[in-house]
């Protein structure tokens, strides 16, 4: 509050009848001519403008200290599904985005209501390392269990949508607590149950928006399931994948990207075959290599990034430049682009490697061996370079706005790429050490304490394969 004092010092008589006061010493000239005692001047101290603004807070401050008022104590289940909803209804990814059509249209079942309590207790303890928000997530869970086992035995519940997605969030459960798919078998239990309810739900499942996006969110999981966890893709998957494709738009990049990574899991699953030659091998991983490279070549304007160069180069960035994504959903399908061609890649330099020490062609095995390394090193340092627009980094993005939720996700969905980009490019590319270094600076500056831990992997003796890391951040969870 600003308090002005009075315009103006003269005296009394002046101010009442509005005249000019000259002033002077003893009594002012009008009040003399007039025959009036002159009342004297304003002390001029009292004419200052004064900020009484902090004077006004300390009075309105006074006793509240001593009486504060309740707090509101928010029950954690109630925060957990706030977080679930933020993230997987209304924000960043969307993928579940049915659940508020479905609730708009009945109130929930219970078998629904309990897997959402169960799956979003278990995305909070990863958003916020909270164990009483695992130990209540494994409750939950063990409580949907029963639940869903009921509506699966029931022919009116069996085909609904909302069982459907009761199972798809138990499947999404165990990709965020369990983080090791080749020693569990429930890292596919769900996935594999959901699949099996996909023959009892017909075509007329695609009639509508909700069964339409449950199918799209079955195959993909599924998909991401068999690549993780090195397993063929199922027959069922494939006819899913065929019965939904009439109502995909066959051009989308992301359906595109799907369907070579079937071909990539396929092949995958043929190469531990004995059956098949090294040259086998190499040919076929280079005819899906190029296939992908003609996919990422040919995306359309909406999903091409925008390069920024820099005066210097400077510690967020591996080379002067960095690029900018319309947003984290096309950074991330394109980051699945190079580490599908960084692994083929390595597949072909493996090989080309071993026939150089023992086939006559030595020095040409070499050089593809070679090739196939620059490819590995382009697309790594392509990876590299979708980070800086999403962890903020100084003198790399002009937009600051603090580690929000939100930019938190954006920076956990680079630990997978940075760790493939630095496991497999050459120690002349550089890109080892730079990821190391920003994986430090994610985990410090925002909290993330996988980024610690995707660090100390890299660090570690153990080749750790890159699907099992994928597995521990959760797999497609935080994916867009």
């Amino acid at each position: 509050m600003v308090y002005i004092g009075k315009p103006s010092r003269a005296c009394a008589h002046c101010r009442r009848r509005k005249l000019r006061c000259d002033l002077r010493k003893q009594a002012c000239g009008q009040c003399a001519r007039a025959g009036l005692v002159c009342g004297g001047y304003r002390d001029p101290n009292q004419l200052r403008i004064q900020d009484e603004s902090q004077t006004t807070r300390q009075r309105s401050m006074v006793g509240r200290s001593r009486n504060p008022g309740p707090s509101i104590q928010i029950p954690l289940d109630q925060q957990a599904r706030g977080a679930f909803f933020s993230h997987y209804v209304r924000g960043l990814a969307r993928t579940y985005d049915v659940l508020e059509r479905i609730d708009t249209q009945s109130p929930l079942e219970k078998h629904l209501t309990a897997s959402m309590d169960a799956v979003s207790l278990a995305f909070f303890h990863f958003q916020t390392y909270s164990i009483k928000a695992s130990l209540l997530a494994r409750e939950k869970y063990l409580s949907a269990l029963p639940l869903v086992n009921s509506a699966l035995r029931s022919p009116e519940s069996l085909t609904s949508d909302s069982t459907l997605l009761s199972v798809l969030f138990l499947d999404l459960y165990e990709k965020l607590m369990n983080n090791n798919p080749r020693c569990s078998e429930l890292w596919m239990t769900h996935v594999k149950g959901a699949l099996a309810l996909f023959k009892y739900r017909q075509q007329h499942q695609f009639r509508t928006y909700i069964g339409r996006r449950l199918s799209v969110r079955l195959f993909t999981n599924m998909l991401i399931s068999c690549v993780a966890a090195e397993s063929p893709t199922p027959v069922e998957l494939l006819q899913l994948r065929d019965d939904v494709a009439p109502h995909i738009d066959e051009h989308d990049p992301k359906w595109q990207v799907t369907g070579l990574c079937i071909d990539y899991t396929n092949l995958r699953a043929a190469m531990r075959s004995e059956a098949m030659s090294n040259v086998d091998k190499v040919k076929r991983a280079k005819q899906l290599d190029h296939k992908f490279k003609v996919l990422a070549d040919n995306l359309p304007p909406s999903w091409i990034y925008q390069r920024v160069s820099l005066e210097k180069q400077t510690e967020h960035v591996l080379e002067p430049y960095y690029d900018v994504y319309p947003d984290c959903f096309t950074a991330q399908t394109c980051n699945v682009i190079r580490i599908m061609r960084i692994s083929l890649n390595d597949t072909i330099r493996t090989i080309y490697g071993e026939m150089a020490l023992h086939d006559e062609q030595a020095q040409f095995n070499s050089k593809c061996a070679h090739f196939a390394s620059q490819i590995i090193d382009a697309m790594a340092k392509e990876i590299c370079a979708t980070g800086p627009q999403f962890t903020g980094a100084e003198n790399a993005s002009p937009k600051k706005d603090g580690f929000s939720p939100v930019r938190k996700l954006h920076c956990y969905t680079l630990l997978y790429p940075y760790y493939v980009a630095a496991k497999y490019a050459t120690p002349e590319s550089n890109v080892r050490p730079w990821v190391l270094s920003q994986l430090r600076l994610i985990a410090s500056k925002s909290g993330i304490r996988n980024g610690d831990r995707v660090a100390e992997m890299l660090e570690s003796a153990e080749d750790i394969p890159p699907w099992s890391v994928y597995a521990v951040l959760g797999s497609y969870a935080f994916a867009a």
